[in-house]
């Protein structure tokens, strides 16, 4: 018992603080992403925090995985770097025995995690797209991005060249109002400025220096073109105060699996359905043309005729048969658009309901990797290690992607594509640790046969010494 808590002790520092570094990385690159068009377009200091919270979830979906590696990988290394495996192995204790309990930690954090990746994350995805769709309706100029069309104001898009992030003027702008009778009115600006009216409900665009081009909706052929100094240009029923509305509508990735799976029957129950009336469709005349040749033909069956290919042509039932022809590929090609949609629809939820499990499993898989490697690395050094399961790693997510990618398109099953990078260096790992706990490797000979790998590394690290 004492030597099960020294193991979880060991694990416990590296895994918090790989979890927060990783967690940290996450958030650095979205805040990069959302610094722009959130954090410096004056939005309340709650919602901006309740923005990172609710996109917390997902990152700790991807960090905690990672976190168990890394803390493995340390963990064990530090133990084999000092001669601890070696003492405990001379008292009798197998390598496996000091796993067991990393195992059995990772096997309980697997089942939390399949808990919070299936009730805790879709929801909190679910509430940001609410948020985030809340703030681009009830703060639009929160979404006013320089370099790309804006099109969240009613019958009006917006278009900004730069922006001055000191002053917040809006240089280049170019606005598209659809009038009556579908007419077009194009104004262009040198700048503008962004002001809230009637306690909120109008954004103002004050304009400078411009032009007015505009066709008359009576007579197309009559063009003006009028210039300004100043203009006033007011985007009418928004409301600068930040009101939710419930969504209804939920994507993949914000429902848990009971409601995924939902969508999964009623797919293939459209799917049984579409085929049997496009069966009907295609089948039906098909058979009720044979029984009319069959039954109602002039030529007696006993009856052999040689007919002239320009003769049978010519005839109205071939006529009609050619009809009946093109109405047949019709039919084939739009039931193989619906049967394949449906397909597709049955593929990308289970992706996402076999995701939920294989991103869990992947920390008792991790375990599996990062203990003998940590180990083994023992004369290899641990930045050695850290460069194996870091590959190990990104192979893992790549597969992962790549797999999803491939289900999406039908080309392999959903099951395949999220389990098979788990099988794979769940595996390996398994091969590893037996090798280790039979003795039968060498640190410095293991690494020694992939050198290759680190030897990119090895160079970088010799010219920082220079």
């Amino acid at each position: 018992m004492i030597l099960v808590k020294y193991i979880l002790k060991e694990h416990i520092a590296p895994f918090l603080v790989a979890l927060f570094v990783i967690t940290f990385l996450f958030i650095v690159d979205f805040l990069v992403n959302i610094l722009d068009s959130v954090l410096s377009k004056g939005l309340p200091l709650g919602t901006v925090l309740e923005i990172f919270a609710l996109n917390l979830a997902w990152m700790l979906s991807l960090s905690i995985p990672m976190a168990v590696l890394v803390s493995c990988l340390m963990a064990f290394g530090r133990l084999s770097g000092d001669q601890e495996i070696t003492v405990m192995k001379a008292a009798g204790i197998s390598p496996l025995a000091l796993m067991r309990p990393v195992l059995l930690v990772a096997t309980l954090i697997s089942l939390l995690l399949v808990f919070f990746n299936n009730w805790i994350l879709p929801e909190a995805n679910h509430r940001a797209v609410e948020l985030m769709s809340a703030v681009s309706q009830k703060k639009p100029h929160a979404f006013v991005d320089a370099g790309s069309l804006i099109t969240q104001f009613p019958e009006v898009q917006v278009w900004v060249s730069h922006i001055d992030p000191a002053t917040g003027v809006l240089y280049g702008v170019q606005v598209f109002e659809e009038q009556r009778r579908g007419v077009p009115r194009i104004v262009y600006a040198d700048s503008a400025t962004l002001e809230y009216i009637d306690n909120g409900a109008t954004l103002m665009f004050r304009l400078s220096s411009g032009e007015n081009h505009i066709l008359d909706p009576d007579d197309p052929s009559k063009y003006f073109r009028i210039r300004f100094s100043s203009q006033d240009f007011a985007m009418k029923n928004v409301n600068d105060r930040l009101e939710r509305r419930n969504r209804d509508y939920r994507s993949d990735r914000e429902m848990p699996i009971e409601m995924m799976l939902e969508v999964v029957n009623k797919s293939k129950k459209d799917y049984k359905e579409a085929l049997d009336t496009y069966q009907s469709q295609l089948f039906g005349p098909l058979r009720l043309l044979n029984d009319v040749l069959q039954g109602d033909s002039i030529i007696p069956k006993d009856l052999s005729i040689q007919l002239k290919e320009d003769v049978f042509s010519s005839t109205p039932l071939v006529q009609r048969l050619k009809v009946q022809e093109r109405s047949q590929l019709q039919i084939i090609e739009r039931a193989h658009r619906r049967l394949n949609s449906e397909e597709i629809i049955q593929a990308k939820y289970m992706v996402e309901v076999h995701k939920k499990f294989s991103t869990s499993v992947a920390c008792f898989v991790f375990v599996l990797i990062g203990a003998p490697l940590g180990i083994m690395a023992r004369k290899g050094g641990i930045g050695t290690g850290i460069v194996y399961s870091l590959a190990f790693f990104v192979i893992y997510w790549v597969s992962l992607i790549g797999g999803e990618n491939l289900a999406d398109r039908l080309v392999i099953s959903p099951a395949i594509a999220m389990w098979s990078s788990n099988i794979a260096i769940g595996t390996f790992g398994l091969f590893i640790s037996i090798k280790m706990m039979r003795d039968r490797y060498s640190g410095n000979s293991f690494f020694y046969k992939f050198r290759f790998l680190t030897r990119p590394f090895r160079y970088l690290i010799k010219r920082k010494k220079l």
